[in-house]
């Protein structure tokens, strides 16, 4: 995987963060895998892929725990899934990893209930420096550097 750096992830706003990347990320050619604890959301307005415990995307081998499902993170999306897992605490919980694939890269990969937190070249050093001083990220480092 060709991360360009790590997050440090504030655990008091998860949601905040996931709204950020997710904003920032979706497009016709942006899709969210995510890995579930248990189905206790209501996914019926997503529709997503169940996709098992395998990474869908080529540049992850990645096997995770959990049932995982592949969404599309078009603009329709998105209205629906930030708020499906922004409610309720559900990214600290129930999340157990997820990552993010934008025009056929990683960008974003999130495991173990956000720790670590991986990012590609479409995530803007300007967006983490703001994220920082909003405090919803807690620090982050570039491998480059």
């Amino acid at each position: 995987m060709s991360f360009r750096g790590e997050i440090q992830a504030n655990h008091d706003a998860l949601e905040q963060l996931f709204e950020a990347v997710v904003m920032a990320l979706a497009g016709e050619s942006s899709q969210l895998a995510v890995w579930l604890l248990d189905h206790d959301l209501d996914f019926s307005e997503i529709e997503p892929q169940f996709i098992g415990a395998s990474s869908p995307f080529l540049e992850s081998n990645s096997i995770l725990a959990g049932s995982g499902l592949l969404i599309p993170l078009t603009a329709e999306k998105i209205k629906k899934i930030i708020p499906l897992f922004t409610e309720n605490g559900h990214l600290g919980f129930e999340v157990l990893h997820l990552q993010i694939e934008s025009q056929g890269t990683l960008q974003f990969a999130a495991y173990d209930h956000f720790c670590p937190v991986f990012f590609g070249d479409q995530i803007s050093i300007e967006m983490l420096e703001t994220l920082k001083q909003n405090q919803v990220i807690q620090d982050y480092q570039r491998f480059d550097s």
